[in-house]
């Protein structure tokens, strides 16, 4: 197993991707890269003795802080971790950080992977006519880190979020126990109680959280339901109870014949009249997407062929038939729609898809060349109640505009608008700018909640803290109060009695006291 201490070795490690968070290079003693669930087992059993802080890190692609060592202390990558346990009908796979074994079963649609495949390996892995639908924007996310955050992306329109496509998994718990957990064998019993036994018949009883989650999207704390299964509770735990060495993922079928299609509206209110009437369609629809016009321009100089009318667009993807697709004409006529690109082969659908991911690139260009900053949303509403938010959404950029007059683009909206998840992005460029984000930020995340929807739609909580009425408070806290943040944290005390694992994720240290 690979361990590495040196200085410039650490510093790769010491954030994520939104670069809000950073931890500091003295704290932290080892980055280790367990290649096997011995490994593991190995790293945490000593480090639980000693009671020493231990974050694990995925392929760094969040942009939550759960990846980050605050605490300092040892860091788990596992990036190497590319093999599952030994067995029969085994397949191999040459991705890009080494030799992959997986297996497939074509008869049960159904997948063995270890955690440190990436999304993209997997896709190219699979050759039987078979996918994955989960479809987080980062392709380079390993497989193990979508699980711990619950990630899904644009398809999760039709297909739903990584849970949905969730088998079993193997994790080794904070003491080095290891626990397997496949779906439809164990549920919360009429108290809310669930009882688990790891290999070795260390039991754990737990007592599920007393929150009610929204009716809708939501990867905000963990999973909570009257008779839920027990492999729920650990998907979207962001590793606060332990280390995930193996996972069962179902697969679906390809889509026959897919089509990707982009139109552009005069006007926000067109685009997303369309959208909703499309909402009422659903067969067929696999994902909707949506671009406001300051994200459009973003990207007018690299999509030249955008008109320079094009206040909105909707991005689709749907499967071939022909009654859709007369109904999707008669549709773009009704709202008045500008254009359309329609991408019927594969080569034309890798330029459409492009477009959709050129505007978060061309973000990230844009902070790095201005010094600016990012803080973006991730809040789901009810569709009843997307229309006002949007409202409440282009009031806040023009508030902020306002109140910062510069040159340059302030604020972009877009994202899945299927699922009434658009993301908010303040770009700030000054810590006055930034201070003034942040405030409006918490009102609105306050606004959503007041809607009945959620504080985080795909990216987990893992770190965040917002500032209400003059306090600092855990992010999660906003959305279930210090009551639900208790439950979790009685949770955490029975898989994680030394307080170790990515301490800080969910919880902040004054929670777990």
């Amino acid at each position: 197993m690979d361990v590495r201490t040196g200085p410039g070795q650490i510093r790769d490690y010491l954030s994520d991707e939104s670069q809000l968070f950073k931890a500091e290079e003295e704290k932290v003693e080892a980055i280790y890269f367990p290649e096997t669930e011995e490994d593991v087992i190995s790293i945490l059993k000593k480090a639980n003795e000693e009671k020493k802080p231990v974050s694990v890190s995925g392929a760094g692609t969040g942009i939550t802080g759960s990846r980050v060592p605050m605490q300092g202390g040892l860091v788990v990558s596992m990036e190497k971790f590319l093999k599952i346990r030994p067995r029969e009908n085994t397949e191999t796979f040459q991705g890009l950080a080494g030799e992959i074994l997986f297996t497939v079963n074509c008869d049960e649609m159904s997948a063995t992977v270890p955690p440190g495949m990436t999304l993209s390996d997997l896709a190219r892995a699979l050759t039987h006519d078979l996918f994955y639908p989960p479809d987080p924007t980062e392709q380079s996310a390993q497989l193990g880190g979508t699980l711990a955050t619950n990630a899904s992306g644009a398809k999760s329109y039709n297909y739903g979020p990584t849970r949905d496509w969730v088998k079993a998994i193997r994790m080794v718990l904070a003491d080095g126990e290891v626990l397997t957990l496949r779906r439809n064998r164990i549920f919360a019993d009429e108290n809310g109680i669930i009882n688990l036994e790891s290999g070795n018949g260390q039991q754990y009883s737990i007592s599920i959280p007393k929150y009610q989650m929204p009716a809708l999207k939501n990867a905000a704390g963990l999973y909570s339901k009257p008779g839920m299964d027990a492999v729920d509770l650990f998907i979207g735990s962001e590793g606060i109870f332990g280390v995930i060495t193996e996972v069962e993922i179902r697969l679906a079928s390809k889509p026959r014949s897919p089509i990707s299609d982009i139109a552009f509206f005069d006007s926000e209110e067109k685009a997303i009249a369309f959208v909703n009437e499309l909402r009422q369609l659903r067969e067929g629809v696999l994902s909707i997407e949506f671009f406001n016009k300051t994200s459009l321009d973003f990207i007018r100089a690299e999509f030249k062929a955008i008109k320079e009318l094009a206040a909105a667009a909707v991005f689709l993807e749907l499967e071939d038939s022909g009654e859709l697709m007369g109904q999707l004409a008669d549709m773009l006529d009704k709202y008045e729609y500008i254009e359309d690109w329609c991408a019927l082969n594969r080569l034309d659908m890798q330029d459409l898809k492009e477009f959709r991911h050129a505007l978060p690139d061309n973000v990230n260009s844009y902070l790095k060349q201005h010094r600016s900053y990012k803080l973006g949303t991730d809040f789901v509403v009810p569709p009843d109640r997307f229309p006002e938010m949007m409202r409440i959404y282009r009031e806040t950029g023009e508030k902020f505009r306002a109140s910062h007059p510069r040159d340059g683009v302030h604020y972009v909206i877009f994202g899945h608008i299927g699922d009434s998840h658009v993301h908010f992005n303040f770009l700030s460029q000054s810590e006055a700018e930034q201070a003034t984000a942040k405030a409006l930020y918490a009102e609105l995340a306050k606004k959503a909640i007041e809607f009945g929807g959620t504080i985080s739609g795909e990216h987990g909580v893992g770190k965040k803290r917002l500032t209400v009425d003059g306090r600092e408070i855990p992010y999660l806290e906003l959305m279930y109060g210090k009551a639900g943040l208790q439950d979790i944290a009685g949770i955490k005390k029975v898989f994680d009695p030394n307080l170790i694992l990515n301490v800080g994720n969910m919880l902040p240290v004054e929670y777990l006291d």
